[in-house]
């Protein structure tokens, strides 16, 4: 019975090393579950944990070259939209519109998570059976200033997809959360009638 159990022991072990993931892998299989943000878009939930302030959190949408981004912090909201050609800010404080031409971006939020190892160190902190927890800390050979020190990772093993990801840079808290692909056109599409008593400020150059 002892040497059954052992080779059911040994065989178990062979079979969990085989299902492991490394970390590069891990991040590869992310990557790849990310792909389709390209074309179907992608949603997000923002975080900013500030001191005294408070938290505040945005939810991005994205498709293509369009943006819309919902921020709430201490009961005011800031609705944004942006095509890649003109920025559209919504402030309902002071119900104003505010247009204004677009600062190109280097990267559009379903590309957050590309590259975002390089120049880190990456260790797979613990597993469950629905997560792989990855810590992620800042190469010597990482000469970004700005860059964060470590990063905390949070991968699901049924879709590969990112759960969460958790920093802090000069004191704020910065967390992405609730990814999901799929983004219906219109809501990133910016409708001047759905403002129709906003006083608007227009400061694009003529």
């Amino acid at each position: 019975m002892k040497k059954i159990l052992f080779c059911l022991a040994t065989s178990l072990m062979m079979m969990a090393a085989a299902w492991s993931q490394t970390p590069e892998e891990i991040i590869s299989l992310m990557e790849k579950a990310l792909e389709p943000a390209e074309t179907r878009g992608m949603t997000m939930v923002m975080d900013f944990k500030i001191p005294i302030i408070g938290t505040s959190t945005t939810t991005l949408y994205t498709l293509g070259n369009k943006t819309r981004s919902e921020t709430t912090l201490m009961g005011h909201q800031l609705v944004t939209f942006s095509d890649g050609i003109t920025d559209w800010e919504y402030d309902s404080i002071n119900n104003e519109l505010t247009i204004k031409n677009a600062v190109p971006e280097e990267n559009s939020e379903s590309e957050l998570f590309d590259g975002i190892t390089d120049d880190y160190t990456v260790s797979l902190k613990k597993e469950t059976a629905e997560a792989w927890y990855l810590l992620c800390k800042k190469s010597k050979l990482n000469h970004d200033k700005d860059a964060p020190d470590k990063m905390e990772l949070v991968v699901s093993k049924k879709t590969h997809m990112p759960i969460s990801l958790s920093t802090k840079m000069k004191g704020i808290k910065l967390t992405l959360r609730d990814m999901q692909l799929g983004v219906d056109p219109a809501k990133v599409s910016f409708r001047m009638e759905d403002y129709p008593n906003a006083k608007i400020i227009d400061k694009r150059n003529s």
